[in-house]
């Protein structure tokens, strides 16, 4: 999958997450289950259709860091938020296409991960439009949402009634 969708995820989980030990772990799994989906696939290094290629990454690219930053906009925890959102898309950083991916894949402590991480993906050709993009634009909008809903209960849980004035604790409660 993309990278849009795995950084919207691990925001996510790492906004509605309390702690670091809870929140990372889950972002990194999430990417698991994430590549399950079918899910388009594509190579860079291939110059077939190099343009398209490029103009999807990139439109991905803007449109995952843009849900990231919107999620993670007046939040307290936003160093969580951002790092959940990297542990989600941490397996594409350690694929083995690059000297520093090939290194990691052969020590015993991430090889595994990295097997994991290319066997369990469930790859469609490029030109396969509908399963290839729709379970990420799926994700990219169920995120979307999510952080709304979110942003929508915070705003209303600190907000008070128009006509209402704050009231200062020495003048006692409201009636």
């Amino acid at each position: 999958m993309l990278a849009g969708p795995h950084v919207a995820v691990g925001a996510i989980i790492g906004q509605r997450s309390r702690a670091a030990w809870i929140a990372l772990p889950l972002a990194f799994a999430s990417h698991y289950v994430l590549d399950a989906l079918p899910h388009a696939y594509f190579s860079l290094r291939q110059p077939e259709a190099l343009p398209l290629k490029v103009t999807i990454v990139a439109a991905d690219a803007v449109i995952g860091l843009a849900l990231v930053f919107w999620i993670a906009r007046r939040q307290t925890r936003w160093r969580l938020i951002l790092g959940s959102a990297f542990a989600a898309v941490m397996l594409d950083l350690m694929n083995p296409v690059t000297w520093f991916g090939k290194w990691l894949a052969h020590l015993p402590v991430t090889g595994w991960l990295i097997s994991a991480h290319i066997t369990s993906a469930y790859h469609v050709p490029l030109g396969a439009w509908l399963p290839g993009f729709g379970p990420a634009i799926g994700v990219l909008v169920l995120v979307a949402i999510a952080a709304w809903l979110s942003s929508t209960r915070r705003m209303a849980a600190t907000s008070t009634a128009p006509d209402t004035p704050p009231r200062l604790p020495s003048q006692g409660p409201h009636v």
